[in-house]
């Protein structure tokens, strides 16, 4: 009989019934454990809830579709439109003219792709990339492999910028009051309150900024400050990573960055870690940490991550030993450690195992403490290291890549004083991302004149005298640095669509007599640090996207005071709420919030999408009667929110979690009125999280769109576990009896067998590869209210699985795209021969045969096939073709559509190989998802080649084929997880 979904008693009964039977013990929603005859029926059916698919206007869940949200969407994910070419012809009516070559440019062969070498950003920090052109327009992020920090990874902002760069909402003009007008008046206006600030030398003149890495821009505001000593520069941080450098300072006297030598550490301790959660770190940190791992399972000494936290994260989901413990408790422990007093507080059995790890590995251990965690806990987790003997050794200290500037009290206390007389700010959105506490709002209607630059006209800039349109950072010159210091310069692929322009070239345009330009800004400035090299380093460093050897180098520190004080025992009364950053749109900030391919991206762990929630732990859903979608209210510090909650298995008992971003208030963008505002219940001193605030169920439900239970498979052992040096017994699903009457389906071959093996040990679950497969192959965005209906188009989707209890269960990420079965019963279940094999053994889509019978998605037991159900390609102009990739057919209604293992690519090389009569060199064909994976979770190749990395891997002690059983023969095959070596285990609170 099935237990209700929201009954958390009955699901731990489910749970050990479950486990007793001897079935299969992994689950992916509380709806799964419980079994209900909705969740049945929905497995009965790939695309449940039949509804009439009209168009807009059609009825979904029994609620209509909202038009104008249904154009929205769409505008947003067609925007790879042709909005302006590389030259700056526009007719009288300011649309763009698209005009055939005369004479091809010289540095552009037609149909050919071109890369540039440039950086993406996140938090101001830089993360190098390719962007691939096709005929002067950019269409996809790649990633650098010849970059120091980054090494081949990206992470979901960087695929998803360049969607971003064609977002028909970003700014388009300079406003006045909200009214268009131009640069040319902009700056005729600004002469006179310029001559008022030289006169005054900067007295009443402030600059608010976010965080900015660049060291030209720096240098800029610098030259800035010194020609009027009275300006006050400010930095305001969304994501604030204050606790880190007063964690710092207040350890060593110096405001410092943390980096890790895991290659150098047998254990990692992670207290709220977040090394492998999305941020400036994630891409170079875990490859860091995925390298180190891989050659310590070699060595059979496998690096072991502990993890303590108070809400699951990818941090703590990769561990292989974990528990949940509040925020508060997580300070008592990290005091333990730095002063080596035993701890008596909860998870005692799970702490002792790491403090044991810790100890027996003295020089060769890590604790890393997560940025959310305050400044004192980050000042003790110093003092950890330093009394372990990591300090110097598997942890290190390097110059901040962020460049100092004041923090924003000193401005906000100006402002309320009357003091500022003119306020620029550049890159950020006060309005909407600082703590409602502050009251920016308030403070700003005494500040004169207010000049805001921004990407879109958002809530700052609705509230400002003028608004200035910035440059897409892909459509103009600028440099940053990387989490480890590295120099990245960026460049310019393609004209600026609209009227925007770079930070630097508006300062230019403020303080310069002449304004200069973007690229003569950058060039000048590295010319004062290169000298007579300037020529050779600048155009050395364009074409390889980085400065050489300008990555930080460590700094020796010592501790300037021990602490002696006794550990307090932790108060683990009252609820606390945790604000953290959502793993999809980041801050909010609108170029992620309005990108429809980060909005409709299922979030690692609770699979959401569109929208955040209220994360609450099962004990507290008991124990206060609350299911998923149950709206609340949450109220802190005189500021009320209505927001539905989720449960969240692993989260500490009495914690509450919000992500950022969501809750936008301008007037009509893709991120209006989507989720809610976690910033309205921020406060300024604390504001990664508060224990004042209060609970109260509303009685109402929300819908919450999430793909947790779409495609799923049931009955069988997907996600394996291994120790190193064990071997997957695993021939029968390997070389399994066929579905085929005959033995089997024999394919000519030419000595091409195409096939991906991916290593579960590696993957992260941070979804870059989802993103990049979206890029590459022209993937529709649905919207909302399909999701809902299990329509997303996403080709590759990434299978979250919880094994074990719910309040402190293992989690495991599982990619699965289409498998490419040599004996494939989609082939078979065609009634039209849509679906078919080639010589190489790609299985492959005939779209303009497909007559949408879906019978090959009913026959797929991997699910993994997806149906046009709406033509979300209607009405786009010719020109919107010309930014998506021009490769890859864009599909229409009515067919279905699955993984092709980038078969553009595979032909690309196949007439390369045909032409020099050479045979196809191993890694030569890599497929998006492989290209962004920051880990290289993801082989691709030729399986006859024996020298091949995919054929070794095929070999592996570890490779399994998923389903393998039922004699589908898969191309892809997995590496099982790793497990650490029994011996090392703990009874309880660890791994099973």
């Amino acid at each position: 009989m099935a237990a209700d979904p929201d009954d958390i008693g009955a699901l731990r009964a489910a749970l050990r019934a479950r486990g007793g039977a001897g079935g299969p013990t992994a689950w992916r929603s509380l709806e799964d454990l419980a079994g209900t005859p909705a969740f049945r029926r929905f497995l009965k059916a790939e695309y449940p809830g039949v509804a009439n698919v009209a168009g807009p206007g059609s009825t979904l869940l029994g609620s209509p579709i909202d038009r104008r949200r249904f154009f929205r969407v769409m505008a947003a994910s067609l925007a790879l439109a042709g909005l302006a070419g590389c030259d700056d012809d526009s007719d009288t009516d300011g649309r763009t003219e698209e005009i055939p070559y005369v004479r091809d440019p010289a540095h552009i062969i037609a149909s050919t792709n071109t890369r540039y070498a440039t950086a993406t950003l996140t938090d101001g920090f830089a993360n190098g990339v390719h962007v691939v052109t096709r005929n002067g327009r950019p269409h996809k992020i790649e990633s650098n492999t010849e970059h120091p920090w980054t090494r081949g990874g990206t992470d979901v902002l960087g695929q998803a910028s360049i969607l971003g760069l064609y977002d028909p909402f970003r700014s388009q003009t300079v406003l006045r009051s909200g009214r268009p007008t131009d640069w040319d008046t902009f700056r005729a206006m600004m002469l006179a309150p310029i001559a008022v600030a030289r006169a005054r030398q900067g007295d009443g003149l402030r600059l608010l900024t976010g965080p900015i890495t660049s060291p030209s821009l720096a240098a800029q505001i610098a030259r800035f400050h010194t020609e009027l000593p009275g300006l006050h520069w400010h930095s305001h941080e969304p994501i604030s990573r204050a606790p880190i450098r007063d964690g710092s300072q207040q350890a060593f006297g110096r405001s410092l960055e943390t980096r890790w030598r895991f290659d150098k550490a047998h254990v990692v301790v992670a207290l709220d870690g977040d090394f492998l959660d999305p941020g400036p770190q994630q891409v170079g940190a875990s490859r860091d940490w995925i390298e180190a791992r891989r050659a310590s399972a070699r060595s059979a000494t496998l690096l072991t991550l502990h993890s303590f936290s108070p809400t699951p994260s990818l941090t703590s989901a990769k561990a292989d030993y974990h528990a949940p413990m509040s925020a508060r408790e997580i300070a008592s422990l990290a005091d333990c450690l730095a002063t080596g007093q035993a701890w008596t507080g909860p998870a005692s059995a799970a702490v002792q195992q790491a403090i044991a790890a810790l100890e027996g590995a003295r020089g060769q251990g890590i604790v890393h403490v997560g940025v959310s965690q305050p400044a004192s806990v980050h000042a003790a987790v110093h003092r950890a290291n330093a009394r372990l003997g990591n300090l110097g050794a598997s942890v290190l200290q390097t110059e901040s890549p962020v460049a100092a500037a004041e923090d924003v009290a000193s401005l906000l206390a100006a402002m309320q004083a009357g003091q500022v007389q003119t306020l620029v700010m550049i890159g950020t959105n006060p309005l909407y991302d600082m703590p409602a506490d502050l009251d920016f709002a308030a403070r700003l209607e005494h500040v004169p004149l207010k000049i805001h630059a921004g990407d879109y006209a958002d809530e700052t800039a609705e509230s400002c005298d003028w608004h200035l349109p910035l440059a897409h950072p892909l459509e103009a010159w600028g440099d940053a640095r990387a989490f480890d210091g590295t120099v990245s310069l960026m460049q310019p692929t393609i004209a600026p669509f609209y009227e925007g322009r770079s930070p630097q070239e508006i300062l230019s345009l403020l303080t310069d007599p002449e304004p200069q330009s973007g690229q003569a800004l950058l060039k000048a400035y590295w010319g004062t640090q290169w000298g007579d090299a300037t020529d050779n380093r600048w155009h050395l460093s364009l074409r390889r996207g980085f400065v050489a050897d300008s990555a930080f180098a460590p700094v020796p520190v010592s501790l300037i005071r021990a602490s002696t004080s006794p550990v307090a025992a932790p108060d683990a009364a009252g609820l606390e709420l945790l604000f953290r950053p959502d793993p999809s749109i980041r801050d909010g900030a609108s170029i992620n919030a309005n990108n429809a391919w980060l909005q409709e991206l299922p979030k690692p762990l609770s699979k959401i999408v569109w929208e955040n929630v209220v994360a609450i732990s099962p004990r507290l859903a008991q124990r206060e009667g609350l299911g998923n979608g149950d709206l609340v209210t949450l109220e802190a510090g005189g500021h009320r929110i209505e927001a539905p909650v989720w449960i969240t298995p692993g989260q500490a008992e009495n914690t509450l979690t919000m992500t950022l971003g969501y809750g936008r208030r301008t007037a009509d963008m893709l991120a209006t009125n989507l989720g809610y505002d976690a910033y309205a219940l921020q406060r300024g001193a604390t504001p990664w999280g508060r224990d004042d605030a209060t609970l109260r169920r509303t009685g109402r439900r929300a819908q919450i769109a999430t793909t947790q239970d779409h495609s799923s498979m049931e009955g069988h052992e997907f996600v394996r576990m291994q120790q190193p040096g064990a071997r997957q017994n695993d021939e029968a699903s390997l070389k399994p009896a066929t579905l085929y009457a005959s033995g089997g389906v024999e394919k000519p071959g030419d000595g091409r067998a195409w096939g991906m093996v991916i290593d579960l040990d590696s993957c992260i679950g941070c979804n870059a590869c989802v993103v990049a497969c979206q890029s590459e192959n022209n993937i529709a965005v649905v919207g909302k209210d399909q999701v809902m209906q299990g329509r997303e188009m996403h080709w590759l989707r990434i299978d979250r699985y919880y094994e074990g209890d719910l309040d402190a269960p293992d989690t495991r990420f599982q990619p699965v795209p289409c498998m490419h079965c040599e004996d494939a019963p989609c082939e078979v279940g065609c009634p039209v021969e849509a679906t078919l094999h080639d010589h190489e053994g790609l299985n492959l889509m005939v779209y303009n045969r497909c007559v949408g019978t879906r019978a090959c998605s009913g026959y797929c037991p991997y699910k993994v096939r997806h149906f046009n159900y709406l033509d979300y390609s209607a009405g786009a102009k010719p020109s919107i073709q010309a930014g998506r990739n021009p490769d890859v057919t864009v599909r229409a209604i009515g067919v279905m559509e699955k993984c092709t293992y980038c078969v553009q690519r595979i032909a690309e090389a196949r007439i390369d190989s045909d032409k020099s009569g050479q045979p196809i060199a191993d890694g030569v064909v890599q497929t998006a998802c492989q290209t962004s994976c920051p880990t290289r979770a993801i082989s691709f190749g030729n399986l006859e080649d024996p020298t091949a990395q995919v054929t070794a891997q095929r070999r592996d002690d570890r490779n399994y084929a998923l389903l393998g059983e039922l004699g589908v023969k898969p191309r892809t095959t997995y590496l099982a997880g790793l497990l650490p070596p029994a011996t090392t285990q703990p009874a309880t609170d660890g791994k099973s």
